[in-house]
């Protein structure tokens, strides 16, 4: 195989996006110092805000987190009167979480600043290209994902693919390893 360059990292679509990601991550740690709470409280008030109560276990898919940090990060936000706990209607087991009033107001003020970090970021763009854009990302990361963090069998399908790989494995490149 001949050894060409392929040109700036800066034009490949992985590393657009890494960036944006950092970004985006950078500018939600701030928007989280500002308003009293963590990035992933601010993750799970986001999920949380869409109105439907949920499981830890639902949060921590939702909420890209593990489902023990989840329980802990739960555990915390009800002992702050964040959110508040009641049964699952027909599962006695499990517990469902959704906002108190004061978890409201904290994600609305952070929601504020959130948009206007999403107004900023998107300014230059036509109300379409914006609309585009948004759509654009959610086919992709249904894409690469298999399926949105909702859908059961996609979800297991990824799990059972990590779990197959050791911790130190790295994957092959296509044809490594042959002559």
């Amino acid at each position: 195989m001949s050894q060409e360059a392929a040109g700036p990292a800066s034009r490949e679509f992985y590393h657009v996006v890494m960036r944006l990601a950092r970004a985006l991550g950078r500018a939600g740690e701030d928007i989280a110092w500002e308003t009293g709470i963590t990035v992933a409280e601010f993750n799970v008030l986001l999920v949380l805000g869409e109105g439907v109560p949920l499981s830890s276990a639902q949060v921590a898919r939702r909420a890209f987190m593990t489902p023990q940090a989840s329980h802990q990060l739960v555990t915390g936000l009800l002992a702050r009167g964040v959110v508040e706990s009641q049964p699952h209607p027909t599962d006695d087991r499990v517990r469902l979480v959704s906002l108190t009033d004061a978890g409201w107001d904290i994600l609305h003020n952070a929601r504020q600043a959130l948009h206007a970090l999403q107004d900023r970021a998107t300014s230059r763009l036509t109300f379409h290209d914006r609309v585009r854009f948004e759509e654009a990302l959610t086919t992709i990361a249904e894409t690469i994902q298999g399926g949105w963090f909702g859908d059961i069998d996609a979800e297991a399908l990824a799990a059972e693919h990590r779990a197959g790989r050791g911790a130190g494995d790295v994957p092959k490149a296509p044809g490594a390893g042959t002559r």
